[in-house]
């Protein structure tokens, strides 16, 4: 699978400064843009406008190697039993989820349920049918197995959690997935 690391990500901050203060992406495995918005029941916009990612209730949808990059911004969608449900069933997810007051959770889904779930600031304490499934890439990454006072001394938590989602999905994702999406559609059905 892949070796993602969390410098693999350290472009994210910079590339798009307001998506990075409010976002959901969602890496999905095997997948195309077009299946993942059907399994969700996204009907894409058919005429996009050029803003129209920036709104919130939006999806963006993004084809890359190895699957599909979903954004939202300032969404949390991506984190929902009723997205990670359906759209794991066969495959496998990583949503990482970020708002401005620095909320922040990883959800990995398998077979349309929840494996592991954590705040990617502390990720001593996960959740999940196998919380510890995901050890042996934490550890890799550097990330804290076990509760720790302060979550600054190990590194970036949302660029290590995208190294996480991209080792476990084999799906990466890039400053063009952001740019210039297939297809756009509203998700105000998954709230």
């Amino acid at each position: 699978m892949s070796s993602a690391v969390a410098e693999d990500y350290a472009w994210f901050d910079e590339h798009d400064s307001g998506l990075a203060e409010a976002f959901c992406v969602t890496f999905v495995r095997g997948l195309t843009p077009q299946q993942a918005f059907d399994r969700l029941g996204v009907a894409p916009d058919d005429d996009p406008d050029d803003d129209g990612f920036y709104e919130e209730g939006v999806m963006a949808a993004s084809a890359v190697d190895g699957g599909t990059i979903l954004i939202e911004f300032n969404g949390f969608q991506g984190i929902l039993a009723t997205v990670t449900g359906p759209l794991s069933v066969g495959t496998v997810t990583a949503a990482v989820f970020c708002n401005v007051n620095l909320d922040q959770q990883f959800v990995h889904a398998a077979d349309g349920r929840v494996v592991t779930s954590f705040e990617p600031d502390y990720p001593g304490s996960r959740s999940g049918i196998d919380e510890n499934r995901l050890l042996t890439h934490m550890v890799e990454l550097g990330m804290p197995t076990e509760d720790v006072d302060d979550a600054d001394d190990w590194g970036d938590p949302i660029h290590t959690a995208f190294a996480l989602a991209e080792r476990v999905t084999g799906v990466r994702l890039t400053p063009e997935a952001i740019d210039n999406p297939a297809l756009i559609g509203s998700i105000a059905h998954l709230s």
